[in-house]
């Protein structure tokens, strides 16, 4: 079993902002994996992750026969695709609206933007909207270091289409939209901030900053 644990405290635990977000009380490791997961292996044959801040444990699947590892580049980095990279993750991601939920649309895997992927950064992301989305639909933000897929940003995917801006190779910003008391869900005034950085020293991703009030 694969696994990246967490260390730190929740989003829930933290002290709330004026604007309605739960800021975290420290700096704090967010996901630590205590075996690390290659996309350029079969993904599926990982039973689950654990992931900081309740970052959502995937679901479970049987392992078919490993398919054979690419050669990695002279300059160290994986040669696989970006489109490639997401397939071998995606079936270890947790339903949009979790495991029980009848009729669930499922993550849009095929249309997802792979663009922001990069094998060779310390830190690069891919997002994956719901099925039939809206502006409202959840949007999961999965992780990646060097062509490892360590999980996704959050426990619970949030809608309104969280924008991530890279800060360096190892950093990435989140700002996360949420709708204030009257707001339209075209027209989401609230906002929270989330900073995530990985650090090579632990291998882990440290997340500071806020989460959506939930």
């Amino acid at each position: 079993m694969f696994a990246i644990a967490h260390h730190a405290t929740s989003p829930q635990c933290g002290t709330r902002s004026p604007n309605g977000g739960r800021t975290e009380n420290t700096r704090s490791h967010v996901m630590r994996h205590l075996t690390r997961l290659s996309t350029r292996t079969t993904a599926v044959a990982a039973g689950a992750l654990l992931l900081a801040g309740g970052l959502a444990g995937p679901a479970t699947a049987s392992a078919p026969a490993p398919e054979p590892t690419p050669q990695a580049a002279s300059d160290g980095c994986p040669n696989d695709s970006p489109e490639y990279a997401l397939r071998m993750a995606a079936p270890l991601l947790t339903p949009p609206f979790g495991p029980d939920v009848p009729n669930d649309p499922g993550w849009a895997i095929d249309s997802a933007d792979t663009s922001t992927y990069n094998g060779c950064a310390a830190l690069s992301w891919i997002s994956v909207s719901t099925n039939g989305a809206t502006a409202s639909s959840p949007e999961t933000i999965m992780l990646f270091s060097h062509g490892i897929f360590l999980g996704t940003a959050s426990t619970t995917p949030f809608g309104f289409e969280p924008k991530v801006e890279r800060l360096d190779d190892a950093n990435l910003r989140v700002t996360y939209r949420y709708p204030l008391e009257g707001d339209a869900n075209a027209a989401p005034r609230g906002r929270a901030v989330s900073e995530f950085y990985y650090d090579e020293d632990s291998g882990s991703v440290v997340h500071t900053g806020e989460f959506p009030p939930q």
